[in-house]
């Protein structure tokens, strides 16, 4: 089973929003104009930030200094879990099922968060942006985790909360549910089998369709 990070187990969201807007500060970056990169990579938004704002750095400049925002915030406080996710991982370890987390942030922030999360122990595999060349909707980080798992794709479940990130479970031919758990949350995609409010809720015979047909 995968999980993408950000958004479905731990809400970081608030802390990549406020980062962004120091960094284009004095602009104005608004919640909609962000929105639309949530599960993106850091490449496309700073390729987006650099014309949007008319910035002289080159796109690469603007992601370091978006990468040491983010990092700082992350270090100077404490995220918890989402509700329910520690009682889910521990139900899936329970049930012997190996574990990994796709996430588009770089692999300082997954680090950070993991470890802020007290969930950094219940995974077998942690991926971040840098281990495959394309960022979701392409599904190549998804496939990797399943490889590395020793599982099929097409047996694993995948949760996800992004438009990319859906997307890109999807084409990897995953079952995938949708965690409209955060503030972010987005309508339901398409290709999803189910949605939940909260990983509370989720149901343990879903994992069967995924091992078979839902």
């Amino acid at each position: 089973m995968i999980f993408d990070l950000d958004g479905v187990l731990v809400d970081a969201e608030p802390v990549h929003r406020a980062a962004s807007r120091r960094l284009v500060a004095p602009h104005v970056l608004t919640d909609a104009e962000y929105a639309a990169f949530i599960g993106a990579s850091i490449e496309a938004f700073a390729v987006w930030l650099r014309e949007r704002y008319a910035l002289n750095e080159p796109p690469e400049a603007i992601a370091a200094r978006y990468d040491t925002l983010v990092s700082a915030e992350l270090e100077s406080q404490r995220l918890p879990a989402f509700d329910g996710a520690h009682a889910l991982l521990a139900a899936l370890r329970a049930r012997g099922l190996p574990l990994a987390v796709a996430s588009q942030s770089l692999p300082r922030w997954v680090e950070l968060t993991l470890a802020s999360a007290s969930l950094a122990a219940a995974f077998d595999v942690v991926m971040a942006a840098d281990a495959v060349a394309r960022a979701k909707p392409a599904p190549d980080i998804y496939v990797h985790a399943a490889a590395l798992l020793g599982v099929p794709a097409a047996r694993c479940l995948a949760i996800e909360d992004s438009i990319p990130g859906v997307a890109a479970a999807v084409a990897a031919g995953m079952t995938v549910v949708q965690s409209q758990q955060a503030d972010t949350a987005v309508e339901r995609q398409p290709g999803v089998f189910a949605t939940v409010a909260s990983l509370r809720v989720f149901e343990l015979g879903w994992l069967d369709g995924a091992a078979g047909a839902p």
